[in-house]
């Protein structure tokens, strides 16, 4: 059977691997899939097993639309906990039991909330339904289990009555109550206005579920982690009393019988992703330099538990160890705006930590400690997330994926073997086992149903330099079947990535493959800002958006062009998030563009300042806007306005708190003013994701359709090529 393109049916059978745990004993991994769905219209998140050992596909553990995440397998391997929104056991979810009767009030039933997350577990050796452990009004964010898988450490939302009363104002669907905001970091995309509900950590007892308080007070507890021998539990916690306007994010130790606390670090770095060595005589973390720079390379770093520090009265341990909270802005900027608002916290001590990956380009963003003299972290490099085995004496040594166009999405180590998702242009995200030393071995063939099928784009990576002679990397998808040198150049989309501090790792990208698919050739820059290019590379950009990212996307553009892949005359451009802001800074210095696509992006940056939930950003990189109103303007991609002549659609989430609707709206007004051809579409109930498969093919269309009205690409082949509706994604 003739192979044919991705169309944007193939939404529906394209899923991902979230989330992967190994067993102790390395022989099975639990992972959870991400599936869309089409009736009704959104993502589901599923259990799976799979046995290491040999041949055979995984086996689903459990079904239905909910939200299943953090599968973590007893120590002994016959228990499987995960968290998961499904219904309440006891038919009481999200319900405060009564004080002194442990029973609760029952809501009417178009009262009920949706199921918070809670703890289940299931009997791998006797099987049978999943068990719920905790039962947790707030629901539970993380959890941990003893060594002898007795007891579950877990972390919640532990509201006060006065707190308790609040949230169920607001919770009222007949008549809610106001919100009530004091915190500085009043919003969050995603989960919206935010209260000052801490968050503390509760052992519960496997057997009869019942639960034990160990931490309490004004400040937040999180990412509890039980030591191998049971004596401790490492959580993290920010204790400066001002949490919002910092990173200071220390390590702590709390005895789970005694309620003993220690602190391992030393407010002078905000420590994430901490585990303990397999003797529990160490910990490690990752961190970077300076806490609140998001622009520095994130290093494993390590410590002694001895030399953990006895805290007399933990509860009231809040603004200790600063000579300096910080936090206020002084009125006075100085001779230097940037620095007088960098008003972060001094701390007394230092962290007596060694860092082990010096030398490293990029951030660690995931961290196993398996065997005694082996670390192993998920870190960037060279615009590739690979596996790096770290000694603890500060060695270090770049894995798997051994060729360039494989990055690793996830992974887990443990037994003398390593469990790693991969992702490739041609494969989509697969399982691949890793023994000692041997080369990564394929056990999974997830996506292979569907991308069998399917007429792939080549992708290749290029390397050219800037203007200012810096060395400067890109992805470049070129149509299926396109014969370089032999075929006429093609219409190019230049796609921009987000972040800044991000960048474009080989994988199965599905927009560049449904673009690649109708014809055009895609361009990824990682343009400085890029992080996994060096430290030096990311930190150009730092408090000067703008004109150094341009000009790398615009010398990729002219490499290309200069290969005979692109065709000059017909140039297109968009980007999401970051890369809307880069698509509005270059529909204003560039006119070689014949029309735009600025998704979900930001136009005014002073306007943003507060309405956005990266107050601390702007604040660290540009000063405050009071302050340092000429910066702020002089890189907003609003300083081009007057020169934008290319036609721009503009895409936008309604409730979007990182990229706010009102600077797309900005945007628009501003083109209609002045004649330039424009259109706004606005996503009801979105934030800055899109979330539902139906507002994924909605975007894609309007991108598609916005381009061809310009001189790009239709999709006239798609209704004859497009496979029947009866075999999508799971249901």
């Amino acid at each position: 059977m003739a192979k044919t393109r991705i169309t944007l049916d193939d939404i529906y059978r394209h899923t991902q691997v979230r989330e992967i745990s190994l067993s102790r004993d390395g022989s099975r991994a639990a992972f959870i899939l991400d599936a869309p769905r089409r009736l009704d219209d959104d993502h589901i998140r599923n259990l799976y097993l799979l046995n290491l050992g040999g041949p055979g596909e995984p086996h689903r553990l459990t079904r239905g639309a909910f939200r299943d995440a953090q599968p973590r397998f007893s120590s002994d391997g016959r228990y499987l906990a995960f968290l998961s929104n499904r219904p309440d056991e006891w038919e009481v979810a999200s319900i405060t039991p009564v004080s002194g009767t442990g029973e609760a009030d029952k809501p009417a039933a178009d009262e009920k909330e949706e199921p918070k997350a809670q703890v289940w577990v299931l009997d791998l050796r006797d099987g049978g339904e999943p068990r719920q452990l905790s039962r947790r009004p707030e629901g539970v964010e993380s959890f941990s289990w003893s060594p002898d898988g007795t007891r579950i450490v877990i972390e919640s939302r532990d509201p006060s009555d006065e707190q308790q009363a609040y949230l169920k104002s607001l919770r009222d669907k007949k008549k809610p109550g106001p919100f009530v905001l004091t915190r500085v970091q009043h919003k969050a995309d995603g989960a919206g206005f935010l209260d000052d509900v801490p968050h503390h950590l509760f052992a519960v007892n496997v057997v009869d579920r019942s639960e034990t308080r160990l931490t309490a007070g004004k400040a937040s507890e999180t990412a509890p982690v039980w030591s191998p021998g049971g004596d401790a539990i490492l959580f993290s916690s920010n204790r400066t009393g001002d949490p919002d306007q910092n990173g200071r994010t220390d390590l702590w130790l709390v005895h789970p019988d005694t309620r003993a606390v220690r602190r391992l670090t030393r407010g002078d770095v905000n420590a994430a992703g901490a585990v303990f060595s397999p003797d529990g005589s160490q910990v490690a973390f990752m961190a970077g330099r300076e806490p609140e720079n998001s622009y520095v390379v994130q290093h494993v770093m390590a410590m002694d538990v001895a030399d953990a520090l006895l805290v007399d009265d933990f509860e009231s341990a809040i603004g200790q160890g600063w000579t300096e909270i910080g936090g206020v802005v002084p009125d006075d900027p100085g001779l230097d705006p940037i620095q007088n608002a960098r008003v972060y916290p001094i701390a007394a001590d230092r962290t007596p930590a060694r860092i082990l990956t010096e030398g490293m380009r990029g951030p660690a963003v995931q961290l196993t400690w398996p065997e005694p003299e082996r670390l192993i972290a998920m870190a960037g490099h060279e615009g590739q997330w690979r596996l790096c085995a770290v000694n603890p004496d500060g060695r270090w040594i770049l894995e798997e994926p051994a060729t360039r166009l494989y990055s690793v999405s996830g992974f887990d180590a443990a037994g003398g073997r390593v469990v790693a998702v991969m992702d490739s242009p041609q494969s989509g995200q697969e399982i691949y086992r890793i023994d000692h030393a041997n080369p990564a071995v394929r056990i999974s063939q997830l996506e292979k149903a569907w991308l069998t099928d399917r007429n792939l784009a080549d992708v290749r990576v290029i390397r050219y330099l800037d203007h200012d002679g810096v060395d400067v990397e890109a992805l470049v998808t070129l149509p299926p079947e396109f014969r370089p040198g032999e075929d006429p150049p093609a219409p190019l989309l230049v796609m921009i990535h987000g972040g800044p501090m991000s960048f474009d790792a080989p994988g199965f990208d599905f927009d560049a493959q449904y673009f690649a698919g109708l014809g055009y050739v895609i361009l990824q820059v990682n343009y400085r800002g890029s992080i996994s290019y060096g430290e030096d590379f990311c930190r150009s950009i730092q408090g000067r958006w703008g004109p150094m990212e341009h000009d790398d996307v615009m010398c990729g553009v002219d490499e290309v062009i200069k290969l005979g892949w692109a065709d000059p005359d017909r140039l297109y451009c968009t980007g999401f998030s970051q890369g809307g802001i880069m698509t509005n800074w270059a529909v204003g210095h560039t006119d070689r563009f014949r029309a735009a696509v600025s998704e979900h992006g930001m136009w005014n940056y002073e306007a943003a300042f507060g309405s956005d939930d990266c107050h601390s950003w702007w604040q660290d990189d540009l000063g405050v806007p009071w302050q340092n109103k000429d910066l702020y303007r002089q890189i907003s991609p609003m300083s081009g306005v007057d020169q934008i002549r290319t036609p721009v659609l503009i895409t936008a989430g309604e409730i979007d708190w990182r990229c706010p609707l009102d600077q797309a709206e900005q945007l628009y007004v501003a083109l209609k003013k002045r004649g330039v051809e424009t259109a706004l579409v606005v996503y009801p109930g979105e934030h800055h994701a899109i979330t539902r498969p139906t507002r994924a093919i909605d975007r894609l269309t309007r991108l598609r359709d916005w381009l061809h009205s310009h001189g790009g690409l239709d999709d006239a082949a798609a209704a004859a090529t497009a496979p029947s509706a009866k075999d999508a994604g799971p249901a």
